[in-house]
């Protein structure tokens, strides 16, 4: 995960984020136990302290008892690549009960053409036993925002994974691929959730939940008049050494 986190962060890409389209929305939206909905979305004031737009960051931020450090999300717009990342580097349980957890991360305007995605996930979970994490992907050609709460996922559900810990292990998944065929700009939304155990030491580490698609490249009018062309005067000289072949050849006497 991180070493994909990277590879997108570079380079061209980086350039493309920070020339994301102005409708470009990124928001996530948490939930635990039932109780107030947590939103934020890039660049608000008062919960993004990163001002790049294309990247929504959160301070710790304690949501019905269960505190979530090291939180942020990603959105780059290609191409070449399309990618909605979101990771969190501690998830802690502070409530003295098992916690129920859930979160949607949504981005839009990503760009078109593409053919396929990846999606992957990954968790380490210390102390935790019986917690249990869903994840899951979602895209929509309609270029819907989602995230508004933690069950809005407009489109149709790409991919699916769960786990459940029996106490310190690790999770991964991925890269989970299928078709995702699209002209129009489209948007994608993740969702993360399920049970955190109790327990002073109960936590998450290390999540990160991302999906990607490339841009595939169209040539340009001129470039298909060039290829036309080509394959006129290709056709043309075939025809010609067809006929030149002919009148060569000598007739049987």
């Amino acid at each position: 995960m991180s070493k994909l986190i990277s590879t997108l962060l570079g380079g061209a890409a980086l350039a493309t984020m920070t020339v994301s389209p102005a409708h470009a929305i990124l928001q996530i939206a948490a939930q635990v136990n039932g109780g107030t909905i947590f939103t934020c979305y890039d660049n608000q004031s008062g919960c993004d302290t990163n001002g790049t737009t294309g990247t929504l960051t959160l301070g710790q931020t304690t949501i019905g008892g269960v505190t979530f450090e090291g939180s942020s999300q990603t959105q780059l717009i290609g191409p070449p690549t399309n990618a909605l990342l979101t990771n969190s580097e501690t998830i802690t349980n502070g409530t003295g009960a098992t916690a129920t957890i859930l979160f949607a991360v949504s981005g839009t305007g990503f760009a078109a053409p593409t053919t396929t995605f990846d999606a992957s996930g990954s968790a380490t979970f210390l102390t935790a036993a019986g917690s249990l994490l869903n994840m899951a992907w979602y895209g929509d050609t309609a270029n819907t925002q989602g995230a508004g709460t933690p069950t809005d996922t407009p489109g149709v559900q790409l991919a699916l994974a769960s786990f459940t810990s029996t106490g310190t292990d690790s999770f991964a998944t991925g890269p989970l691929t299928g078709a995702w065929l699209t002209s129009d700009p489209y948007s994608w939304t993740m969702t993360a959730g399920g049970t955190l155990s109790a327990g002073a030491t109960a936590t998450i580490t290390s999540r990160g939940q991302d999906i990607i698609s490339d841009v595939v490249a169209v040539p340009e009018p001129g470039t298909l008049a060039m290829l036309g062309s080509g394959l006129i005067g290709m056709a043309g000289f075939l025809g010609w050494r067809r006929r030149r072949h002919d009148d060569c050849v000598m007739p049987l006497t």
